[in-house]
């Protein structure tokens, strides 16, 4: 592996270590000391997005691609609509820069949220 790509991968390792270690008394405080390379990526995804700081939300840009955080507060936030609506909007704004915030979590919570999809179909 070149030089710079090595450099590249072990920065994001340890920028991963200090999102654990910083958010894992308000994110995993009931499982036991957890050791930050166990930590799987959309978990962790997850807890920033619920837990973290602004600026541990953008430090997740910085790790994992937009799309990979994208693709968990979808499946992980926005079904939990409209409990996180505030937090969605935020993440939806200023985390992922979607134009029309209130529109796309509208039509993201209808496509992900399976309660609503299967509760339609039987009643």
């Amino acid at each position: 592996m070149p030089l710079k790509n090595r450099h590249i991968s072990l920065s994001k390792i340890e920028a991963k270590k200090r999102l654990v270690n910083a958010i894992a008394k308000k994110a995993f405080w009931s499982y036991p000391e957890m050791a930050p390379a166990k930590v799987p990526d959309d978990k962790l995804i997850e807890k920033v997005l619920i837990h973290g700081s602004d600026a541990q939300r953008q430090e997740l840009l910085e790790i994992f691609s937009k799309n990979k955080i994208q693709g968990v507060w979808e499946g992980k936030l926005v079904v939990q609509e409209p409990r996180l609506h505030d937090l969605n909007r935020k993440i939806a704004r200023y985390i992922l820069a979607i134009p029309n915030p209130d529109g796309y979590i509208q039509e993201s919570y209808k496509k992900h949220n399976l309660y609503d999809r299967f509760s339609a179909k039987n009643a």
